[in-house]
């Protein structure tokens, strides 16, 4: 199978207030923090992260796998990266830790049609712990995982 580009986008359920969130793309000392986005009071603001990725099957299996600026981590164990920082009174946000958003359970049917024009992949996961503070490390997707969804914001 050819490269193709699949679009994701995630929202994140519940944010907490005081801290803000962006997409890393790239990885180490080349990372770069992009479009972030502040919480400084809870009034039901949605927090959503596009991007896009290119998938194509595996070379030793016929799973998909993904590549691009934002994909982090080993073939089969995909992810991307959200960071998440407190937000201060003057400058950006003291960046604090990451979120790991998992590539994982998408088979190739799902995939034909999230590649379709207008459509994307779409997941939520929840932002906050009990506590009010943000949830660090690999996040469980909330529903069940990612599903089809047309590219309109309005969905």
């Amino acid at each position: 199978m050819n490269d193709r580009n699949l679009r994701f986008r995630i929202q994140l359920v519940d944010p907490p207030v005081n801290y803000a969130f962006c997409l890393q793309r790239g990885k180490g000392a080349k990372a770069e923090r992009l479009n972030y986005i502040e919480i400084l009071e809870r009034d039901e603001q949605t927090v959503e992260f596009e991007l896009e990725v290119i998938v194509r099957k595996a070379k030793n299996s016929p799973e998909p796998d993904y590549f691009g600026t934002f994909v982090q981590g080993p073939i089969g164990a995909r992810f991307f990266y959200i960071c998440i920082g407190a937000v201060v009174e003057t400058g950006d946000p003291a960046w604090s830790g990451r979120v790991k958003v998992p590539l994982v359970g998408i088979d190739w049917s799902t995939i034909d049609s999230a590649t379709k024009p207008g459509n994307l992949l779409f997941a939520r996961y929840q932002a906050s712990r009990a506590d009010g503070n943000p949830v660090y490390a690999t996040v469980q997707l909330l529903d069940v995982g990612w599903t089809i969804r047309s590219g309109a914001k309005s969905d």
